[in-house]
C-alpha cells in the first residue's frame, strides 16, 4: 500500500473509530442504568409486592446472578461473534424485560424481568472493549476506556436524580416503559453505525501502528478456532489476572452494594430526607466516578506509564470513603462531609477501567476478550452475595416500625452492612498491592501467562 493511500486509510479509520465508539458506550449507559434504577424505587417496589429488605435485595442481586456467570460467555461471544451483533441482541433482550417489570403483576414475574434484563445488559461491555481493543492503540487504551467508563456512567447519573423524579411524576411502571423504548433505539442504531473491527470495512489492523507485525502469527490466530475448554483453560490459568479480578471482587462489590441499591433507602430513612434529595447522593458518586475514570488512564497512559501505581492510590482512595462511611459517629456522617465522601467513593471506582487495559498486556489477543470476562465478572459475583446479605442484616436490625406499608429501619440496621462494605472495599486494595507491573507493555508475550 502506497504512502498516500495508507495515510488516507488511516483518516477514514481514526473518523469511523469514534462514531462507533460513541454508540457502542451509550449502547452499555442501558446496564449501568439498570443497576441503579432500583435504588430510587426501592420503597415503592418493597410497599406494592409488601416484601423486605432482604427479599429486596434479592431482586437488585438478581442482576448479578444472571450478569457474573455470563462474563466468560460474554467474553467468548464478544470474540466469536463480533461486537456488532452481541450488542444489539443484548439490547433487544433488555428492551424486553423493561416491558416485562412494568407490567409485572407478581413479584415474581418483576424478577423474571430483572433476570431478562440482564441477561441482554451482561454482553454489552465486554463488546465495548473488545471494539476498543480493535479500534485503538495500545498506547490509548486506558485514555479510552476511562473515557468510556465516564460517559457509561451517565447510565448512573440518569437513574439517580433523573429517576427519582420521573417516578414521582410517571410513577415506577411507566418509567420502565420509557426505558424500554430508549433501549430499543439504541438497538437499532448500534446495527447500523458499529463495525466490529478496520478489517470489516476494509482497513488495515489498528496492530500496525502499534508495530506488533512482528507478532503477527500470534495475532493471526483465529478465535473461533479454539475450544471453550482451550479458552478457560488458556484464561484461568493465567495467574496475573486473578490480581485484578480481586481489584473488582472488592471495589465495585461495595460501591454497587450501597450506592447502587441500598443508599436511597439509608440516606431517606436515617437523615429523614425526600427521595430527589437523596438519589442527589447516587449522582455524586456517579460524577466522581465520572472524573476518576479518565483522569486515571490519563495519569496511567501519559505520566506514569504504569498500571498497578494508579490502581494502589485510586483504591486507597476508595477505602478511605467508606471508611468514613462506616465508621465516623457509627455510620452516620453529617450531610455537609457526606457530598465529598459520596464524590471520593466514585472517584475511587475510576480505578475500574484500568483493569481492562491491564488485561489486553496480560492476556493473548486470541482469548482478550475471555480475560475480560473473567476479571469483569469479581465485582458481579460479589455484588451478588453482598446486596441480598445487607438486606439480611437490615431486617435483623428491624424494630418492627411500619410506615404506610413501608419497613423503617433505625440507623443503626445498616451499621452492619456499611462494614461489610469496608470489609469489600479492603479486600480491592489488597488486589490492587498484588497486581503485576506492565508498565505497559505487552506482558503475554514475555511469560504473562504463566
Amino acid at each position: 500500500m502506497g504512502r498516500v493511500a495508507w495515510s488516507d486509510s488511516m483518516k477514514k479509520l481514526y473518523r469511523q473509530r469514534w462514531r462507533i465508539w460513541a454508540v457502542a458506550c451509550l449502547a452499555h449507559t442501558v446496564g449501568l442504568f439498570h443497576r441503579v434504577a432500583m435504588a430510587p424505587m426501592a420503597d415503592r417496589i418493597m410497599a406494592d409486592f409488601g416484601i423486605s429488605a432482604t427479599v429486596f435485595g434479592s431482586l437488585g442481586a438478581g442482576y448479578f446472578y444472571v450478569y457474573a456467570p455470563m462474563q466468560l460467555p460474554a467474553g467468548t461471544l464478544a470474540d466469536t461473534l463480533g461486537p456488532r451483533k452481541v450488542i444489539t441482541t443484548g439490547l433487544l433482550l433488555s428492551a424486553a424485560g423493561s416491558l416485562i417489570m412494568s407490567q409485572a403483576p407478581t413479584f415474581a414475574a418483576l424478577y423474571a424481568g430483572r433476570l431478562v434484563v440482564s441477561f441482554g445488559v451482561s454482553v454489552v461491555w465486554l463488546s465495548v472493549l473488545k471494539l476498543i481493543m480493535e479500534w485503538f492503540r495500545r498506547r490509548e487504551l486506558a485514555t479510552v476506556t476511562g473515557l468510556s467508563s465516564s460517559l457509561v456512567n451517565s447510565g448512573q447519573v440518569l437513574a439517580a436524580t433523573p429517576l427519582a423524579l420521573m417516578i414521582i411524576f410517571l410513577g415506577w411502571r411507566m418509567s420502565l416503559v420509557t426505558i424500554a423504548q430508549v433501549t430499543f433505539g439504541l438497538a437499532v442504531a448500534s446495527w447500523f453505525i458499529i463495525r466490529d473491527s478496520p478489517a470489516a470495512v476494509g482497513l488495515p489492523p489498528i496492530s500496525q501502528l502499534d508495530g506488533e507485525t512482528s507478532r503477527r502469527t500470534v495475532e493471526a490466530r483465529d478465535a473461533p478456532s479454539l475450544s471453550l475448554r482451550q479458552r478457560f483453560k488458556t484464561v484461568l490459568g493465567n495467574k496475573r489476572l486473578w490480581p485484578l479480578f480481586l481489584v473488582h471482587f472488592g471495589i465495585y462489590g461495595a460501591y454497587s452494594t450501597f450506592f447502587q441499591s441500598w443508599a436511597v433507602v439509608y440516606l431517606m430513612q436515617t437523615y429523614a430526607v425526600t427521595r430527589d434529595f437523596a438519589a442527589d447522593f447516587i449522582l455524586i458518586a456517579a460524577v466522581g466516578q465520572i472524573s476518576g475514570a479518565p483522569l486515571v488512564g490519563f495519569l496511567s497512559d501519559r505520566v506514569l506509564r504504569r498500571r498497578r501505581l494508579p490502581m494502589v492510590v485510586f483504591s486507597a482512595i476508595f477505602l478511605v470513603a467508606f471508611l468514613f462511611l462506616a465508621l465516623w459517629q457509627g455510620g452516620h456522617l453529617p450531610l455537609d462531609v457526606l457530598y465529598p465522601v459520596s464524590f471520593l467513593a466514585g472517584f475511587g471506582v475510576g480505578t475500574v477501567p484500568l483493569l481492562f487495559a491491564a488485561v489486553r498486556e496480560l492476556a493473548e489477543p486470541s482469548v482478550r476478550g475471555t480475560s475480560t470476562g473473567l476479571v469483569n465478572m469479581g465485582g458481579f459475583i460479589s455484588a451478588a452475595i453482598a446486596q441480598p446479605l445487607f438486606g439480611y442484616f437490615m431486617d435483623r436490625g428491624w424494630t418492627g416500625v411500619m410506615v404506610e406499608g413501608v419497613r423503617i429501619y433505625p440507623q443503626a440496621a445498616f451499621q452492619p452492612g456499611l462494614l461489610l462494605c469496608c470489609g469489600l472495599a479492603a479486600l480491592g486494595f489488597v488486589g490492587a498491592l498484588l497486581v503485576h507491573e506492565t508498565r505497559p507493555k505487552i506482558s503475554w508475550a514475555v511469560g504473562g501467562a504463566d
